[in-house]
């Protein structure tokens, strides 16, 4: 084994410890940069997410938050429509037994009955806690009091020509409104979701069938195909007026989808997402879908508004409902036979106003909020 003498390091290269010196300050620097930009990301992500930043933000605006006041206000008023005006009493005790929410549940023992002839029978010891209004949507006051104006006697709003109370007939036509609303709504946002993330994520034939269908439903107007059906049918309901207009709604919203679902399939992440072996429905669920959820919510805002204002238009134009649930449309109608009678124009008129302009604002506030290209 040979003994000669390992090479020496040249003088005028530096030591590799030296080296390492130099570029420990470069590396520190950039691992601050890296920390810093992932804190500020992390602290930029709520501001960003579809579930926790449009609410604060949309909130932000008075009118919005007086729109969303005026909204829980009408939906106080449609849960508890029967503890403001009913023909029963809130509870009772009447002939031995006692009652708590007959208004609600309506018992066989108390049918044909009212407040007024409650207690008119009441034996000792009876007693009732009655509604703001003893009085029901459809129950009559009688002939005496037909028309009668505002701040007659137990009837605060007047009466209409049936002798049927305002105050009862606006009410319980709230709970219509947002009831019917709600539930049409709900399918509407169903319908548009599913068939315009089917047209854009499928394409070719299948996209091809559904413009067609949404360029004939669009070419109708709503109002008209609620009243031929309405008048195909032989016994229509109101739910016949909601189904109605959530079948033919829709088409908004499903433009809106397919577009949002046709920019998104383009974008790196879905790249990424498919070369790592994503299946086509955890692509759409997981990252195509979630940039549909703000069209959805605003369509849901305003086909609330689209089914409230339609119920209302039908009930006007046949002049009654569709079955014996209170409308405010009807209570509308009952104004062009009944001259002078401003308080049935004025009321319900004021209600659907306060309902529809509450509904936009609310829309505009959420299409803001849910608006990628926003400021924070």
């Amino acid at each position: 084994m040979s003994d000669a003498p390992l090479p020496s390091v040249p003088p005028d290269l530096p030591e590799s410890h030296d080296a390492l010196d130099l570029l420990r300050p470069k590396r520190a620097l950039a691992s601050r940069l890296v920390r810093t930009s992932l804190i500020a990301a992390r602290a930029a992500a709520p501001r960003v997410t579809t579930t926790r930043g449009p609410l604060p933000f949309a909130l932000r605006s008075p009118m919005a938050r007086a729109g969303a006041l005026v909204l829980a206000l009408f939906a106080l008023v449609a849960v508890f429509a029967d503890l403001l005006a009913s023909d029963l009493p809130i509870a009772c005790r009447f002939r031995g037994h006692l009652y708590v929410f007959p208004n609600v549940t309506a018992p066989a023992s108390l049918a044909g009955k009212d407040c007024a002839q409650m207690r008119a029978e009441a034996a000792p010891g009876d007693w009732m806690l009655p509604p703001l209004v003893p009085h029901g949507p459809e129950a009559s006051a009688g002939p005496k009091i037909l028309l009668a104006p505002p701040f007659t006697a137990g009837h605060p709003l007047g009466t209409d020509a049936r002798g049927r109370d305002v105050f009862a007939r606006v009410t319980h036509g709230a709970r219509t409104a947002l009831g019917l609303g709600l539930f049409g709504s709900v399918v509407l946002v169903a319908i548009g979701l599913l068939l315009g993330a089917t047209a854009g994520f499928v394409g070719g034939l299948v996209d091809t069938l559904i413009a067609r269908v949404i360029e004939a439903l669009t070419a109708i107007p709503t109002l008209l195909l609620v009243l031929v059906v309405g008048s195909l049918v032989s016994h229509a309901t109101t739910a016949t007026l909601v189904w109605t207009v959530a079948l033919t709604r829709w088409t908004d919203l499903a433009r809106l989808v397919r577009a949002d679902v046709v920019v998104t399939l383009g974008k790196d992440y879905v790249t990424a997402a498919r070369a790592l072996g994503a299946s086509p429905p955890r692509i759409l669920l997981r990252h195509v879908l979630p940039h549909a959820i703000g069209p959805a919510i605003v369509a849901a805002a305003f086909g609330l508004a689209s089914v409230v204002v339609t119920e209302a238009a039908v009930d006007f134009l046949r002049g009654d409902s569709f079955d014996t649930l209170a409308s405010w449309g009807e209570t509308l109608g009952e104004a062009r036979s009944s001259e002078g009678a401003w308080w049935l124009v004025a009321f319900p008129g004021l209600a659907l106003l306060a309902t529809l302009v509450a509904l936009n604002l609310v829309g505009e506030a959420a299409h803001d909020g849910l608006d990628p290209y926003r400021s924070p």
